[in-house]
């Protein structure tokens, strides 16, 4: 059984190795940006975080006995609610921690009177997209980049 508890962003630490399995997921699985997600590196982009408003930024972490199995990030900026990074090891998948990650973030960013919720996910990623459907989330639009 999973224990879901928030910590503090002084400890995101906690989720390196994690995110780098979520960062590897994505560059294995992109059939055209494998470069970008080759070229983000977890202080970088958790340092971009970090300019935020302790208030406006949520770290939820999934534990198993002393395992780290999973994490979520969302932010609140002007009304609007962001899920900004979830992972869940791939060995502990299809057990409904994801969901429970996001509804709790969901649940903080209501509280927090978002008018807008929303996740950005890649349009390869169709798994993550069926996911989050279930969960509510449907396309809005579709950005799209050069190579």
């Amino acid at each position: 059984m999973s224990e879901i508890f928030d910590i503090s962003y002084d400890e995101i630490k906690i989720i390196k190795n994690l995110w780098e399995k979520n960062r590897q997921y994505h560059e294995n699985t992109s059939e055209y940006f494998k470069e970008s997600y080759r070229n983000i590196n977890f202080e970088q982009r958790i340092g971009a975080l970090g300019a935020l408003n302790r208030e406006t930024i949520k770290i939820s972490v999934a534990k198993v006995d002393d395992e780290y199995i999973g994490y979520c990030i969302s932010t609140e900026v002007d009304g609007k609610g962001e899920l900004e990074s979830i992972h869940v090891d791939e060995t502990r998948r299809g057990n409904g921690i994801g969901k429970e990650l996001v509804v709790k973030h969901i649940q903080w960013m209501n509280e927090k009177d978002c008018k807008v919720i929303g996740v950005t996910v890649s349009q390869e990623n169709e798994s993550t997209i069926g996911f989050y459907k279930k969960l509510g989330f449907y396309p809005n639009t579709l950005y799209m980049q050069q190579k």
